[in-house]
């Protein structure tokens, strides 16, 4: 049985995805809150959430941040994007942010259940126009950087990669500390995880 916060700050659309939820077997444990502190707090307090739904407009913040927050916080939590923009820049945005879905609000309740049980399953979601994941703006790597990358999908060490690019330990690090930075996570295994999610690694 997973256990599914719902943060958003419209009662009307927060209760309806959380009935909606409840009355199915999967997520008798979805609960709700309206601000990105109620969330962090709660998260903090109970860190068993296994899915966080996060609405990218929250009163005076942005879901975004919140997503970022999370991810640094407490990484084992899938998160998933809802928004009424359901724009390329958005769902760009959504990706950059460590979310691993993204559910228009004008969407079905169909397509919301749906993108929350692929995720939990360990998948990604976007819309179909978003599918390809061509189709989202990537992160910009340098050649020297996708090779870095491959390097440690391959399980090197940053000495036997610096080793197989003629390039300094020192440089390596470099190269790791952007990759981090442009797939907005913060460990190997995590960038590993961000870079084969957004097709780095095909």
């Amino acid at each position: 049985m997973s256990k599914l916060l719902i943060v958003d700050d419209h009662p009307l659309y927060r209760e309806g995805v959380i009935r909606t939820l409840s009355a199915r077997p999967l997520y008798a444990n979805a609960v709700g809150v309206a601000t990105s502190q109620d969330a962090l707090r709660l998260l903090d307090e109970d860190p068993s959430f296994d899915l966080v739904l996060v609405d990218r407009k929250l009163g005076g913040s942005d879901g975004l941040d919140l997503l970022r927050e999370i991810a640094a916080r407490h990484p084992g939590v899938a998160r998933v994007l809802t928004s009424a923009d359901a724009s390329c820049a958005t769902v760009t945005a959504a990706v950059k942010a460590g979310a691993q879905g993204f559910v228009p609000k004008d969407g079905s309740i169909a397509q919301t259940v749906d993108a929350i049980e692929r995720v939990l399953a360990g998948e990604v979601y976007w819309p179909e126009e978003f599918a390809d994941p061509g189709s989202v703006a990537l992160p910009d790597l340098t050649q020297r950087q996708r090779e870095t990358l491959r390097l440690l999908a391959q399980g090197h060490s940053n000495a036997q990669i610096a080793h197989a690019l003629g390039i300094s330990e020192r440089t390596v690090k470099a190269h790791l500390k952007a990759i981090y930075e442009a797939l907005s996570v913060d460990t190997r295994v995590q960038a590993l995880v961000k870079a084969r999610e957004l097709g780095l690694l095909s």
